[in-house]
């Protein structure tokens, strides 16, 4: 016991010395009860609310999860049972084909992790195409001069952070702040680079942050108002939502939205249509086209660009994807959208679930 207790005291130390919030220790992995843990704060929606209409047929939709290296087929209903499945919604056309949920409130909100990256690079089309902006080619210097004591921080452009191409160095230390400290905007001047932006691809949390608060400095609003006034309310969300923050009120940029399903498939349809909501424009059809493309150039890959995972060539498909699998997936020529929002689960289990492979399935089918 009192060796337990002297290693639990030397690896809060370790932690202190190494500037990681000790709260993380004591918080453990992000989980579901966070939106509660933290402050946030809140994106209204107006009374416009879009629903999607009910599907006036069943279809009967069977996939096969290989979870048990056989080849049976099982119907959604089970196979989201059998899994950490908090929301499932398959949407083809503006109507809702399935809806599974773990819970009678429809209101729900879920937190929805990295899908906020996604979001965040929807924003900063939308100030490209305000002009508070000038373009994704802009130098990052600009709003965030504490950034030019660091070697090559000249060559930082808006790209590179959407691509995850900037060049900063990983750090587990700079995660934990980010996501349990209480001064985000402190992490700006403790940043290093370990090669010029544009030669490979690391995805880190800190190029959203740092996104996120170049779009309030850019805009002169905060994170929250600017989704407010320019994405929820011109898409009719049915409900608010809410981003969590640090003790400052900045907003963690690159996770921690907790929405609706209804409302993050809502964001999807947004994509399906190329940044148009039933015929007025929400953001150009140019930053469409650069952000759901395939380049591999200055250091960026086939399968990821400005913040969106870009699937296959035969479907020509792409998601949004946050922690323990959240989706938001899109697949233009069969006009589907499928939200998926779990709990945290058994890492084996969820390991051997593809669940891109289950989305393809109900869309071929559909």
């Amino acid at each position: 016991m009192y060796i337990k207790y002297a290693i639990s005291i030397l690896i809060l130390i370790a932690l202190s010395c190494s500037c990681i919030p000790i709260r993380s220790v004591f918080l453990g992995a992000p989980d579901k009860k966070d939106a509660e843990r933290f402050p946030s704060n809140t994106i209204q929606a107006e009374n416009d609310c879009f629903q999607f209409k009910i599907a006036n047929h069943k279809t009967e939709l069977k996939v096969n999860n290989w979870t048990n290296d056989r080849p049976s087929f099982e119907n959604l209903n089970t196979l989201c049972a059998n899994h950490a499945v908090r929301a499932f919604l398959v949407i083809q056309r503006d109507s809702l084909i399935f809806n599974y949920r773990n819970t009678h409130n429809i209101n729900q909100k879920h937190l929805s992790y990295s899908i906020a990256k996604s979001l965040v690079s929807c924003l900063i089309g939308i100030a490209i195409d305000k002009g508070a902006i000038p373009s994704e080619n802009s130098p990052v210097i600009k709003w965030l001069p504490e950034l030019s004591r660091a070697q090559f921080s000249d060559n930082l452009r808006i790209r590179h952070l959407l691509n995850h191409t900037s060049g900063i160095k990983p750090s587990i230390a700079t995660d934990a702040r980010l996501y349990y400290g209480k001064n985000i905007e402190s992490e700006i001047e403790k940043i290093t680079f370990e090669c010029a932006p544009g030669i490979k691809q690391k995805y880190l949390n800190i190029n959203t942050e740092l996104l996120g608060i170049l779009l309030s400095r850019a805009t002169g609003k905060s994170l929250s108002e600017f989704t407010q006034q320019y994405l929820w309310e011109p898409i009719e969300m049915c409900e608010d939502a809410q981003w969590s923050t640090d003790k400052q009120g900045l907003e963690k940029a690159f996770c921690c939205i907790s929405a609706t399903a209804k409302d993050y498939a809502k964001f999807g349809r947004l994509y399906l249509n190329k940044g148009k909501w039933n015929g007025k424009t929400v953001f150009s059809e140019d930053w469409y086209n650069k952000s759901i493309r395939r380049d591999s150039t200055e250091g960026s890959s086939l399968n990821f660009n400005y913040s969106w995972h870009i699937g296959l060539q035969k479907y020509q498909d792409f998601m949004a994807i946050g922690l323990y699998k959240q989706h938001i997936y899109i697949y233009p020529e069969k006009e589907v959208i499928i939200v998926l929002l779990n709990n945290r689960e058994d890492k084996l289990i969820a390991e051997r679930v593809n669940w891109w492979n289950i989305f393809r399935q109900i869309s071929d089918q559909l």
